[in-house]
């Protein structure tokens, strides 16, 4: 795998304005002649596997994913016109999935996968339950028999289905104190048809609530082949492994090709919730005693995520010379850590290609993010509003542009250099559409690396604060004036 070259930089102490910065070489994309070995797959019954040759280490890395949405919708929503799949329910289902019993001497799952060097960990978002772990190389094919005896028994006895709800429920309980899932959740609820679902894990009672019968009719219904995605990379010939999946999972069928049904708990199809003015910024009481978090997402349906827009974003506050972090950590110490992150907003599946369904392009989102004392939380808030602004009264030049492509083909090649890394950035795809292969991926850098300059500079409209709106949570009394950039009010609910 090639690497880009490096950019080397000089700047003042005190410089903020990163135009300043002038790089002594371009970052050059990465040649195509060395990608990885690979081949992608459909199996008979449905399955789309990715396998690759990377062979650093002598270990393959996994990821298996499934869409928990009725209907398989795509990801940006588990409601659906069939109604949500409750979240305890799929949290208790994915604790249940590597529990039990496997092969014909009824060994238990982690006791095989221990055997062999595997690790597997069951996870679960809003939109998929997700299998997470690797094996030594020549485990592979015990771990693949594994997996997909444990996907293809859906008779999950009641104590199987007890002893997980209890150990999840502990969980759960713990992973609901973390102060950054309680910020999104927050911001989630403050714009909810702006930054999508909360990712708060189920509440404890919901989970005591779910049933082992309701646990094996999910399993049964959502747990299928038709819509699953499996990413291999590690030491192995890309051609085997498929056929390794294929005679491994040859026994997991299902009719999921036909329509879900609705589960009748499951309530009415979702309303979205009223809009939340652009512009308004909520307040709220501290979720963690002396820290307070920003939270700001501006969202627009109509306008895709183009390498333009992820170029700006990164300019603005995506890499550690960027113009945000430059103003809020190195000219005021307002805070360490602050970063603006992009998302697609994929739509729903409307035509085909040669691999699949295909969507249609995609809106956008845009978060920013930063915690700083309580003191300070007006303050940042306020320079973040200034910053957002000169992305349009002060566009971003070519030395900036050209030193956030330079940190993200980078930080992209470092992490696809490794077999967890490449593998996560394959398996993390939209769905509907099957696993992205290696050339894929490289084709962002390119594509990147192919934007003009002016383009970029003209993406600085997405950044008006007039699109933003946000949550800011434990700041230390009222807003000290009129703010330039918000409506700053106390969120309903907050208490005082």
């Amino acid at each position: 795998m090639t690497t880009g070259r490096t950019i080397s930089t000089t700047t003042r102490p005190d410089d903020h304005h990163a135009d300043r910065v002038r790089p002594r070489a371009a970052a050059l994309p990465p040649s195509t002649t060395a990608l990885p070995p690979s081949v992608t797959a459909r199996l008979p019954g449905g399955l789309w596997v990715t396998a690759v040759r990377l062979a650093t280490v002598a270990r393959v890395e996994m990821r298996l994913t499934m869409p928990l949405t009725p209907g398989h919708a795509p990801p940006h929503s588990a409601q659906t016109a069939t109604g949500p799949v409750p979240a305890a329910r799929a949290a208790v289902l994915a604790a249940c999935v590597l529990r039990g019993t496997t092969g014909t001497d009824g060994t238990r799952v982690e006791t095989a996968l221990g055997r062999i060097g595997g690790d597997v960990v069951p996870l679960v978002g809003a939109d998929r339950l997700a299998l997470r772990g690797g094996v030594l190389a020549d485990g592979l094919d015990d771990l693949l028999r594994t997996l997909a005896d444990a996907l293809s028994r859906t008779e999950r006895p009641d104590h199987e289905v007890t002893a997980a709800r209890t150990v999840l429920r502990g969980q759960t309980a713990l992973a609901r104190m973390s102060p950054a899932l309680a910020a999104h959740a927050l911001l989630c609820r403050h714009a909810p048809r702006w930054a999508g679902d909360p990712q708060q894990p189920p509440a404890p009672e919901l989970i005591a609530a779910v049933t082992p019968g309701q646990v094996r009719e999910l399993h049964a219904r959502l747990l299928v082949p038709a819509h699953a995605r499996l990413v291999l990379v590690g030491d192995l010939d890309p051609d085997r492994a498929v056929e390794a999946v294929r005679e491994a999972f040859a026994g997991w069928t299902s009719d999921a090709a036909r329509p879900l049904v609705p589960d009748p708990d499951e309530g009415p199809p979702h309303t979205p919730a009223e809009e939340t003015p652009a512009r308004t910024v909520g307040l709220h009481p501290a979720v963690r005693a002396g820290t307070a978090q920003v939270r700001l997402v501006a969202a627009r349906g109509d306008e895709p995520l183009t390498p333009a827009l992820r170029l700006a974003s990164l300019v603005f506050g995506g890499h550690p010379h960027s113009r945000l972090v430059a103003r809020l950590r190195r000219r005021h110490g307002y805070t360490y850590a602050v970063r603006c992150r992009p998302e697609s907003l994929p739509g729903d599946g409307t035509g085909t290609g040669a691999r699949g369904p295909l969507p249609p392009p995609p809106g956008h989102r845009l978060f920013i993010e930063a915690d700083t004392a309580p003191s300070k939380a007006h303050a940042l808030l306020e320079a973040v509003g200034d910053e957002l602004a000169r992305m349009a009264s002060d566009p971003p030049s070519a030395a900036e542009v050209a030193r956030a492509g330079a940190h993200f083909t980078g930080a992209s090649l470092t992490t696809w250099a490794t077999q967890a890394g490449l593998a996560d950035a394959l398996a993390h795809h939209p769905d509907p559409l099957p696993p992205a292969d290696p050339a894929q991926l490289w084709d962002l850098l390119n594509d990147l690396h192919r934007t003009p300059p002016d383009a970029v500079a003209a993406a600085g409209h997405a950044f008006s604060p007039g699109r933003f709106t946000g949550v800011v949570i434990g700041a230390e009394g009222p807003p000290p004036g009129p703010s330039r950039h918000w409506t700053i009010g106390r969120a309903p609910g907050a208490g005082d």
